[in-house]
């Protein structure tokens, strides 16, 4: 359930770029950003962070999904205003490589944090 996605993580993550506002995105819908990202290349478009907010009592939600791209040192923030209940297999479905590589670029501490019920298989 998207309801059960919508945690407050530990601290925030800043909606912009210090260095430049060019790094930033925005999308209407999950759908718009999922059709832009849904083949970009992980080593250079790695999600570290993302956060699902509802928006007052309406039940509707927005999202932030924090991208680095790792070899040319962009943090780039992207602001989707409205995902629905629909999208969260596809949610989990984009989110999964990019927490396996993660974990692998955490290794040999992912292994020794994780406890062996907890590892996802690496490849």
């Amino acid at each position: 359930m998207l309801s059960d996605l919508a945690i407050n993580h530990p601290y925030y993550a800043s909606g912009s770029n210090y260095y430049s506002n060019d790094a930033a995105g925005h999308y209407s819908t999950w759908a718009d950003f999922y059709e832009e990202f849904h083949d970009a290349d992980i080593d250079m478009n790695l999600v570290f962070r993302w956060d699902i907010h509802q928006r007052d009592e309406s039940k509707r939600y927005y999202m932030q999904i924090i991208i680095i791209a790792q070899r040319k040192g962009i943090y780039m923030p992207i602001a989707i205003d409205y995902v629905d209940e629909q999208d969260v297999p596809q949610i989990e479905q984009f989110m999964k490589p990019h927490f396996d590589k993660l974990l692998s670029i955490w290794q040999p501490l992912s292994d020794k944090f994780l406890k062996p019920t907890q590892r996802p298989p690496m490849k």
